[in-house]
């Protein structure tokens, strides 16, 4: 069973089943804590911005409670990772140099490139962390088009060097994607006049769908039990406030 956590800015927290049970794993209170995934029931990797007065973003893995951690990646502007299904591997984006690229779990080896980013294109943002499919041999990305800002999911197959295939993410609200359970289907939040939604994609390329029907609020996270029978979604509105200033006049 993998480890539900979530991260607050510069705290990791630890969710029970039913929500409830709250517990601190990690704090930096001069830092951010960002993306964080489990791989498999012992280890968590996140990104660490900031960390220690620095003015990177590095990949981190730390213990399944949230001690021990260790760096695990020295680039300038790293994020999104994630755990290969054998768990060997740490995948993560690398936002300066536009490739997606991995490194060993345990910390021994060099990072190494294993794909690049279509010309044009650049990783969305929010909390659009790839997604491996079930048999471990593609993974999915949302991509932006940097001149119209379109979103695409970018099916990479990890065995070949070829260009990703590409399929339409219209109205890709930057709020997780996911492979489904039986790996025929990308899921991920589609916003609508303000309101989120999941949306299912099939991979064969016939009409989408949703699985969901909320009237209001946005979608922050969520995520499909490995059955595909469940959904868990962390959801809420974006508070703010409109303040008009003014210049006195002497």
């Amino acid at each position: 069973m993998a480890i539900s956590s979530f991260s607050n800015n510069g705290r990791l927290l630890k969710l029970g089943a039913d929500g409830k049970n709250q517990t601190q794993l990690l704090a930096d209170s001069s830092a951010s804590i960002l993306w964080s995934s489990s791989c498999g029931t012992n280890y968590l990797v996140l990104t660490w911005s900031g960390h220690g007065g620095t003015s990177s973003q590095n990949i981190w893995r730390t213990n399944a409670d949230g001690s021990s951690p260790l760096k695990l990646t020295d680039g300038k502007l790293d994020g999104f990772p994630v755990c290969s299904p054998d768990q060997k591997w740490v995948y993560y984006a690398d936002f300066a140099g536009l490739h997606m690229r991995r490194i060993p779990l345990d910390g021994s080896g060099n990072t190494e490139s294993v794909l690049g980013v279509p010309p044009g294109y650049a990783f969305a943002g929010g909390q659009s962390v790839p997604s491996f499919s079930p048999d471990g041999k593609t993974l999915a990305a949302a991509i932006a088009d940097t001149q119209e800002e379109a979103v695409k999911i970018a099916l990479f197959n990890l065995g070949s060097s070829s260009q990703p295939r590409m399929l339409d993410a219209s109205h890709y609200s930057s709020s997780g994607l996911q492979f489904t359970p039986d790996g025929k289907s990308v899921a991920y939040a589609v916003r609508e006049n303000g309101v989120d939604n999941v949306w299912v994609q099939p991979l064969e390329g016939s009409a989408g769908h949703p699985i969901t029907d909320f009237k209001s609020e946005q979608i922050w996270s969520f995520r499909l039990s490995p059955d595909g029978k469940s959904l868990g979604i962390l959801r809420g509105d974006y508070d703010s406030d409109v303040v008009l200033l003014q210049e006195s006049k002497p």
